[in-house]
């Protein structure tokens, strides 16, 4: 009989498995090892990403469309990098759920914030007119074929590891190893802080002078996060403590002052140039980069 690893590894490679069932595959076999990251990560890609920044994968790209009450449907022209990205949230059903009900060559509607729609229509001086990003079918399927790629990933690793079990279990030895060495499933979360921080969460608001207020903010419990590593590598702790509180306050307002965001972004990327060596700080130093350049994070 084939054991619990093995038939993980046969359901991710089986095209026909949903990966909404695979995911409870994972989450069984991680909760008989004890490895609650898995197993929130597998409850994020099932419930959705309410409130936690979802991965990378997550990110996908299209068409901003205007509809104009009169002519009907049509792209946004301009600068509209800010627009063109969007992070999916919902749980990997529904993303099923749209696929399977999307026709041969349809495409799919996601529709923008309240807030995002205010500001196109000021921009455009009308009112009340309708905005989406047009996405490929292909966009959700990649980020299903990706969740199913992890999950194989993952299951090789735990074989690697020599952690096979039986048919529907694992002994004390298996989930002692599994506590014990890197056996979680590595997603690529924009918390890495290498190379793309904050890039999960781009989409979906508009830069504004240059810089993307909505971004700043997710970049800032990012940095609190990683603070005492970029202390120890260098970094000058109560700059960083400063600039991080500051920038809080000031993307709080809801007019607030690019120029002033801009100087505070610079101290604080300066006073991480003393941690270059580390590689959070390279990731974020690249990014505060990026942002005050074109207010658009490394691609």
């Amino acid at each position: 009989m084939a054991t619990i690893v093995e038939k993980l590894q046969q359901a991710a490679l089986d095209k026909d498995t949903p990966v909404n069932d695979l995911l409870r595959r994972v989450k069984f076999v991680a909760t008989k090892l004890g490895l609650p990251s898995v197993e929130e990560w597998v409850d994020h890609e099932l419930n959705g990403y309410a409130s936690d920044a979802p991965p990378d994968y997550r990110r996908v790209h299209g068409t901003p469309i205007a509809v104009n009450p009169y002519r009907g449907p049509m792209p946004i022209g301009g600068y509209v990098d800010g627009l063109s990205w969007k992070t999916v949230r919902e749980p990997v059903s529904a993303l099923e759920a749209l696929l399977n009900s999307t026709g041969s060559g349809g495409t799919l509607q996601i529709g923008y914030s309240d807030k995002i729609r205010e500001k196109l229509d000021h921009s455009n001086d009308v009112h009340g007119w309708n905005y989406y990003l047009q996405v490929s079918p292909s966009e959700l399927r990649r980020i299903l074929d990706r969740v199913r790629t992890l999950v194989l990933d993952w299951a090789l690793t735990l074989e690697k590891t020599g952690i096979m079990g039986t048919e529907d279990s694992f002994d004390r030895a298996e989930k002692d190893k599994a506590q014990a060495t890197a056996t979680t499933i590595n997603i690529g979360h924009i918390s890495s802080l290498v190379g793309n921080l904050g890039h999960g969460n781009v989409s979906g608001s508009i830069t504004v002078s240059n810089l993307n207020t909505e971004q700043i903010g997710s970049i800032i419990p990012q940095l609190r996060g990683h603070r005492d590593e970029l202390v120890s590598a260098g970094a000058h702790g109560p700059t960083l403590d400063d600039r991080l509180d500051a920038l809080e306050k000031a993307i709080a307002n809801p007019q607030p002052d690019h120029s002033f965001l801009r100087g505070l972004l610079t101290d604080l990327r300066n006073c991480m140039s003393g941690a270059a060596g580390s590689l959070v700080a390279t990731g974020a130093i690249n990014v505060l980069n990026a942002m005050l350049g074109t207010g658009v994070p490394p691609t």
